[in-house]
């Protein structure tokens, strides 16, 4: 299995940067939810109804989630009826991925690789969907490319992101004043050690900063991709709004959304 190395120069020392990436979710692996409230059921109902959209009704498709984390999407594509697979860069995101299979009662096949060098054979997957991926990638064009080797022709991507590190003085501000918030709710160790871990890393991630519905559109749209179209995600943000506390939901900051677009 191939995993691309990228490597940086920071203060004099070289940093891999897919070691640093994948050490940090092993971290987060035993925390991590994916999800407001993880595996709620109220939530899964909402994102599949997202979904079903923009599917043929009935057919059982093949579904590749890249960067499957704790197999949020895998697992509701699983359930929708759909035969699935997880790869993720971390091995502790798959182990907890494995765990909520298991606790579920579904089935996915889950793989240890890159999202920008995928061990599969072309044409191998009716859709490739992720979720918060594509900020935390070094090669983002060069990724969506692979993701489109991997599918069958009219195939499609499924890419959900949110603008989380927005430079805007706006955005900065709301996000500060939420990380305090953050911090007296004893999550602080969290936000030290993604600061931390990432600090040297950010300025090697195109889309740390830059990412937005338009932005990916636009990616989609220069790799090859058409149909593109932008779903602003209303209903999953008002399910996870409501469940925040009153004093995160007025810095509320962080805006997702999901872009789709299709394989000719």
């Amino acid at each position: 299995m191939c995993i691309t190395i990228f490597s940086l120069l920071h203060g004099g020392i070289f940093i891999d940067c897919k070691e640093v990436i994948a050490n940090y979710w092993n971290f987060r692996s035993s925390t991590y939810t994916n999800g407001v409230n993880g595996f709620d059921e109220e939530e899964r109902t909402i994102w599949k109804q997202n979904f079903e959209k923009s599917l043929v009704s009935g057919k059982r498709l093949k579904v590749l989630d890249v960067g499957t984390g704790t197999g949020f999407l895998a697992l509701l594509f699983a359930e929708m009826g759909h035969k699935v697979t997880g790869i993720d860069l971390s091995e502790g995101m798959l182990e907890k991925a494995k765990r909520n299979a298991d606790n579920m009662g579904l089935e996915i096949d889950l793989f240890h690789g890159d999202a920008e060098s995928l061990p599969f054979e072309d044409c191998s997957f009716d859709l490739v969907v992720n979720k918060y991926l594509l900020w935390t990638l070094q090669e983002p064009s060069y990724a969506v490319r692979e993701w489109q080797r991997v599918l069958k022709p009219g195939g499609m991507i499924f890419a959900i992101d949110g603008n989380w590190f927005d430079p805007r003085p706006d955005r900065y501000i709301k996000r500060m004043l939420s990380e305090l918030i953050e911090s007296l709710a004893k999550k602080k160790q969290y936000n030290r050690i993604f600061k931390n871990s990432y600090a040297p890393i950010r300025n090697s991630l195109p889309l740390y900063e830059k990412i937005s519905p338009e932005s990916i559109s636009l990616l989609f749209s220069e790799t090859g991709l058409v149909n593109t179209a932008i779903n602003p995600l209303l209903e999953v943000r008002k399910f996870q709004r409501n469940r925040h506390p009153f004093s995160q939901r007025l810095f509320e900051n962080n805006s997702i959304f999901l872009i789709s677009g299709q394989k000719i």
